[in-house]
């Protein structure tokens, strides 16, 4: 039974954000409309709109959590089609500047496999709901507004194969298109205010191939950190269904890795340890070298602006984090709950009031994998982003701090666990503070 009788709600944008968003309103909508770009496939299939979508796609602990929230089964039903669920510290080894971390069973698990598979079995999923149906081959041109200019009541949209122009009209609309989304310049038109975008950038490039994994390779996965100041080259080893895995090689300030074989597996080389590069000699590329750049962290600010009715945001239209830290998809699972959380607080169909909420909202549940993100970019010397002209004493203080956090968990997997319960989002920032740890890092000897 929808919350809204006979009421509808479109989503822009069928990537992760818009599905998980979808599943969201089918709980308070009678119909629910998704429109993409694209033509989608009926198979797990690579598509224009996700230039990134052949490189790894991280699901940290609280997206795993989330989407087991809302699609129960899912666990069982990409396991069955090979997928993982992997401990982040007893199926996964770690290379920092610092040495190897622990590895042990930490009971933090997260599902592991390509982001196609992952995109396709939502879609799928929803796709048996009758109430919902997706549009192919749709483009979004403009929003379409009654009565005032601060109420939405639907969107103009382009058939790309007929070229045919028609209005769709909905109680709410969703925006989740992408870093791409047009939504800035249409609220600019209706005179909403000045949208602010703060962004730091830390110039990462990727370089990612697909291979066949031999059967005396290890399954499990296996990251190499690059660290400020110490290397900025990385890479991972990223097992996904199908006996395959990615290796993705990456690099900060410029440093990018190339599409070309012989420069790829040079850069492999130069890595501070060679499983890498001995697990690309010993394996059968089954793709080409994929690149992509221009993974730049910026946050559109909808909370500090007079928001219409009718509309909201969420997704990589809101927020878009350096994906070297694997936040991306959990980001639009934490957009989906929040819209969940705000639309069950709200009984009345979706008003201003509404959409101003629910953007406040949304920041306030974004400062943390924010926060983290820009936080950890704007520690390479070469960063572009807004920086305090001189650290306070305190700001020193606690970057010492958090360095000797990182010293002991290289030893203590009691504080290992911690720090990446954190970087999982499943942890508060403020663990690093309790006392038994405080303890560890002062008796540590310098």
């Amino acid at each position: 039974m929808s919350q809204f009788s006979d009421a509808k709600a479109i989503v822009i944008g069928g990537g992760i954000a818009g599905l998980l968003a979808s599943r969201v309103l089918l709980d308070h909508f009678e119909r629910v409309l998704l429109l993409e770009k694209d033509q989608l496939s009926d198979e797990p299939e690579l598509r224009p709109g996700v230039v990134q979508a052949p490189h790894l796609h991280g699901l940290l602990v609280q997206g795993y959590r989330i989407l087991e929230d809302l699609f129960p089964s899912i666990t069982d039903d990409l396991t069955a089609r090979g997928a993982r669920v992997m401990d982040c510290l007893g199926d996964w080894q770690y290379l920092t500047a610092l040495g190897w971390l622990p590895q042990f069973p930490s009971g933090l698990k997260s599902l592991i496999c390509s982001r196609m598979l992952l995109e396709w079995y939502l879609r799928q999923q929803l796709m048996k709901q009758q109430r919902f149906e997706v549009r192919s081959r749709l483009f979004a041109q403009s929003l379409c507004s009654t009565h005032a200019p601060t109420r939405i009541s639907g969107i103009v949209c382009k058939n790309l194969d007929t070229h045919q122009v028609d209005t769709l009209t909905a109680h709410l609309i969703v925006d989740a298109s992408g870093r791409s989304s047009r939504l800035p310049s249409w609220l600019a038109k209706l005179n909403c205010g000045s949208l602010q975008t703060t962004t730091v950038d830390a110039f990462i490039g990727y370089a990612s191939r697909w291979y066949r994994r031999p059967p005396e390779l290890n399954r499990t996965g296996l990251s190499i950190l690059n660290s400020p100041g110490v290397n900025r080259r990385g890479g991972t080893i990223f097992p996904i269904e199908g006996d395959r895995f990615i290796i993705s090689l990456s690099g900060f300030e410029k440093d990018y890795p190339s599409n070309d074989e012989a420069e790829f597996l040079a850069f492999a080389k130069s890595l501070p340890h060679p499983v890498i590069y001995n697990t690309i000699c010993d394996s059968e590329p089954i793709s080409p070298i994929y690149t992509y750049r221009g993974n730049r962290n910026y946050l559109r600010h909808y909370e500090n602006i007079v928001m219409p009715a009718g509309i909201v945001a969420l997704g990589n239209a809101v927020c878009g984090f350096n994906p070297k830290y694997g936040q991306g998809m959990t980001a639009a699972a934490l957009g989906a709950r929040t819209l969940a959380d705000c639309l069950a607080r709200h009984p009345q169909a979706p008003n201003q009031a509404f959409s101003q909420q629910f953007q406040r909202h949304l920041a306030k549940t974004l400062k943390t994998p924010w926060s983290t993100s820009i936080g950890q970019d704007l520690s390479w010397g070469q960063a572009e982003g807004k920086r305090p002209e001189r650290p306070s004493w305190l700001a020193k203080q606690m970057n010492y701090y958090i360095d000797r956090v990182a010293q002991v968990a290289h030893s203590d997997p009691q504080v290992c666990r911690e720090l990446i319960g954190i970087s999982h989002l499943t942890t508060s920032p403020s663990a690093i503070f309790h006392p038994r740890i405080l303890w560890k890092v002062f008796s540590l000897k310098t």
